[in-house]
């Protein structure tokens, strides 16, 4: 970035990376004055490395700034879900993870440990670093309020959130950086079979019982809807277990096409939103497959989203149906 004698902003460099090459390769400038950028801490899987993007977006596009995103916390917690939402041809500047602000601020470092500590213990701290911290898992009603430079942290699961940023110019569905011949011919095949895309989450689900794992309980009635609305096509079944999670359909196990991409989590989320009716799982990343899907598509969700998690107050949308899910 470059500062003009006052300090505004007179370049900003957009950078391009990819799993193979994090640091990125600058491809845009916009050589003019800006306000102060907004910086986002990705964290998590893809789904909510997509939410906390388009929440940082959203707030860009009102001070019609430069999104910075900050990938270095995304592979730490329960699960390492890599960096998957560098697959996704997405605009904003993205700050390499060799950079040394970057080092220095990654958890399991001890000046990372020492950083969030500090804002931990003494949150006064957090005003002069402009850092905002979502209030709760889902929308946060404050984040449009929050003024140029602010960096961003938290969850931010919001579907009004993440339309503001679309209705902004950000994609719907955002395209891939390198084409998958695996999604083309997947994608023929939706537009002719027209499927019904069903995923059932598993993996880290399994060990954390605050989220609670769907079963025939939920899957069953939801297949059985969107049969009866007229979605007769083949069911596509998504999942990280997908022998498994077979099980978890109860009588429709039997009718179940496990569909696994050789490309990886975001072209299946993007198969996903190429089905013709969609039933998600208490996921994010099912949530996003289904939120790209065109408009009017069918999709069912479960009501609660966790057996003993938090409340997401603004994570479904108000024209996708709910169905009695964990509990």
């Amino acid at each position: 970035m470059t500062r003009g004698p006052t300090g505004e902003v007179t370049h900003s460099r957009i950078f391009t990376p990819s799993p193979e090459n994090p640091t990125g390769a600058v491809h845009r400038q916009y050589p003019r004055p800006m306000a102060q950028p907004i910086t986002v801490r990705l964290i998590g899987g893809l789904g909510n490395q997509l939410f906390g993007y388009y929440a940082g977006a959203a707030l860009a596009a009102r001070h019609k700034t430069t999104l910075r995103l900050d990938t270095s916390w995304t592979r730490h917690g329960i699960t390492d879900h890599g960096i998957e939402i560098l697959r996704f041809d997405l605009p904003g500047e993205w700050i390499p993870n060799n950079s040394l602000k970057a080092r220095l601020s990654a958890p399991g470092t001890i000046p990372g440990r020492a950083v969030a500590k500090a804002l931990r213990d003494i949150p006064v701290l957090r005003k002069p670093m402009r850092i905002h911290e979502a209030p709760g898992v889902g929308h946060d009603p404050t984040l449009l309020q929050q003024p140029p430079g602010t960096r961003l942290r938290g969850y931010f699961q919001s579907w009004r959130t993440v339309q503001n940023a679309v209705d902004s110019g950000y994609p719907h569905r955002p395209t891939l950086k390198q084409p998958s011949t695996w999604l083309e011919e997947i994608s023929e095949r939706a537009q002719q079979e027209r499927p019904l895309a069903v995923h059932v989450r598993r993996g880290d689900y399994a060990k954390v019982s605050e989220f609670g794992l769907l079963g025939p309980a939920y899957y069953e009635p939801a297949i059985e809807r969107l049969r009866s609305e007229g979605t007769d096509g083949p069911l596509w079944l998504f999942s990280d277990e997908p022998e498994i999670a077979r099980l978890a359909l109860g009588r429709y196990a039997a009718d179940a096409e496990p569909v696994t991409s050789p490309d990886g989590p975001a072209t299946e989320m993007l198969a996903i939103s190429h089905a013709a009716a969609v039933v998600i799982a208490n996921s994010t990343f099912s949530w996003w497959g289904a939120w790209m899907a065109a408009k009017g598509t069918p999709v069912i969700a479960p009501d609660p989203w966790f057996a003993n998690g938090p409340t997401i107050e603004g994570l479904i949308p108000p024209e996708w149906t709910r169905i009695s899910g964990p509990g």
